[in-house]
């Protein structure tokens, strides 16, 4: 199985200071030869993170997540195995040596849509600049937007014609297949390639290393929808995308981050005086939020950018995970906060801010209002179990459930009894299902097929250690090669997502840090395929 050179991985680690790194994001205290910090990768508030700058890496004793400088990266960037290797070989000036010839194929491929993108976003900025088509500049200068503004996200216009991007991109030699998989053009029923973004402003999206991934689009009059995006592409994803993240994580309230309605709102509010402002392309995920936790303690939503309680307490619920907390603002009469900036001022706006209320606070303090009219509280009553059930972590939602049983002069089992009757809450599922399980059952402690378990755990640490070599071993190995049901499932989930997710399984995280002083070669994985190919296996559900 092909990888990249043991010396040349050495000598890029070697090339690039952990510790520097780790700088940028957290507070480091020296212990020895090593160093302590709280990990930007959860919350907390005693050091658990420990860096060990003499093998160049880290390991979290608290949220489990650990790794080399390269996983370091890929977590902090959010990014692949081989993006994660390019950006370090970049930082200190070095060539990544060539690699199989199918990844080859994918990374040629890859930084050919980067090229389609950087020609497409100069395209639209130019057109904006000095197009005929002057739209997109009165647009602009309605909502007071300033030269310096569309100069610092490189914002651009898309003219209502059909085919001036594919005809310019064409001409520079890009095919029709390469500019469909880079999600500016699509085809129609009659297999003809046209302009996916038309009669709209145009912001490019940006990551940390200058390279414009993807593009959002604005609608300047009434086309629906009001707001487009790119699609999923070689080089972007839409649920891990945070626009703007790149200037916000840099800004001086950093650890307070606004998240706008979209990217047009983004650029308003930072011309505002707002730099730690964001935006998503459509629906929150945990992703995003692990994303903004690396740099936020907090993010303050708009409330339009959200429709109703229900998204913003799901988002919320995400943010609450990744140790995020959320406040709310609503923007009064105006339809966004562009809108309102440019009707009420920055000053307003900022007054806004600083008077943002918590998420559950504001929708408990909401389904108050009449109290003292005795008729409206049953209503009353349900409105606040709606709400304190959608919050997931229990001990806040026991919090919130005393304090709203005490305002509505009710006893708490009286209000969780209205909860449960609310969503018609069901009996408990059988407990064999539905407990976690124990460290015994884990690992397959006196269960049959050690040997083979034993290769599962090698080839899962291997994968976790060196995703570029997922696709190879996937192709030698099924998932139902494994015997053992929790790490069949480990096995798909890696598969499945290209190397550890952002959230590392619990299960994962205990068979990282079991074999972390233990080096595992692509000799020793293929041994530990034949040893789960061999016939006579028992499956362990």
């Amino acid at each position: 199985m092909a990888r990249l050179p043991d010396e040349f991985i050495s000598q890029l680690k070697s090339a690039n200071d952990i510790v520097d790194m780790f700088r940028t994001y957290a507070d480091l205290k020296k212990r020895g030869r090593i160093y302590v910090c709280c990990c930007p990768f959860h919350s907390e508030k005693t050091p658990s993170c420990t860096i060990y700058p003499e093998n160049s890496s880290f390991y979290c004793f608290g949220c489990g997540v650990g790794g080399d400088i390269i996983k370091f990266v890929m977590l902090t960037d959010n990014v692949s195995y081989m993006e994660a290797v390019r950006t370090l070989a970049q930082r200190c000036g070095m060539t990544v040596p060539s690699q199989n010839p199918e990844e080859r194929r994918r990374t040629q491929f890859r930084d050919r849509c980067l090229e389609i993108n950087r020609e497409t976003a100069n395209f639209y900025y130019l057109n904006l600049l000095k197009g005929s088509d002057k739209t997109g500049l009165q647009y602009l200068k309605y909502y007071h937007i300033q030269p310096e503004t569309v100069k610092k996200y490189a914002i651009g216009y898309a003219s209502d014609d059909w085919q001036a991007l594919h005809y310019h991109l064409r001409q520079k030699g890009y095919s029709d297949e390469e500019l469909l998989t880079a999600g500016i053009c699509r085809r129609n029923q009659h297999d003809k390639l046209y302009d996916k973004f038309r009669h709209r402003i145009i912001f490019p999206v940006v990551d940390f290393r200058g390279n414009v991934t993807a593009f959002g689009g604005r609608a300047v009059e009434q086309e629906k929808p009001p707001f487009l995006i790119t699609e999923d592409t070689p080089v972007s994803s839409r649920n891990r995308t945070v626009f703007s993240l790149q200037i916000a994580r840099n800004s001086e309230n950093a650890k307070s981050m606004i998240l706008a309605e979209d990217y047009f709102c983004t650029a308003a509010v930072y011309q505002a005086g707002f730099e730690n402002v964001i935006a998503v392309p459509e629906d929150f995920t945990a992703y995003h939020a692990q994303a903004i936790m690396q740099y936020a303690k907090e993010i303050i939503l708009i409330s339009s950018s959200a429709s109703g309680y229900g998204e913003i307490q799901k988002i919320r619920n995400l943010c609450s995970d990744a140790g995020l907390a959320v406040r709310v603002v609503g923007l009064q009469d105006a339809q966004d906060s562009a809108g309102f900036i440019r009707k009420y001022g920055n000053e307003a706006f900022r007054n806004l801010l600083e008077h943002a209320g918590d998420a559950v606070q504001t929708a408990l303090q909401d389904s108050w209002k009449g109290l003292d009219k005795q008729q409206d509280r049953p209503a009353m009553i349900q409105k606040s179990a709606k709400v304190l059930s959608g919050i997931r972590n229990p001990l806040e939602r026991e919090i919130y459930l005393n304090q709203t049983a005490e305002k509505l002069n009710l006893t708490p089992e009286q209000l969780q009894s209205e909860i449960d009757r609310l969503h018609h809450k069901k009996p408990k599922s059988d407990t064999r299902n539905s407990r976690s399980l124990d460290k015994s059952e884990l690992f397959g402690i006196n269960q049959p097929n050690l040997k083979q378990r034993r290769a599962e755990e090698q080839i899962l640490v291997y994968l976790s250690r060196f995703p570029e070599e997922i696709r190879n071993v996937q192709e030698n190995l099924s998932p139902e090669h494994f015997v053992t049901e929790s790490y069949r499932q480990l096995y798909q989930l890696l598969c499945e997502s290209g190397g550890i997710p952002g959230d590392t399984p619990p299960e994962l995280s205990a068979l990282l840090k079991k074999y972390q002083e233990i080096e595992f070669t692509s000799e020793s994985t293929e041994a530990c395929i034949k040893v789960l190919k061999s016939p006579g296996k028992t499956v362990i559900l």
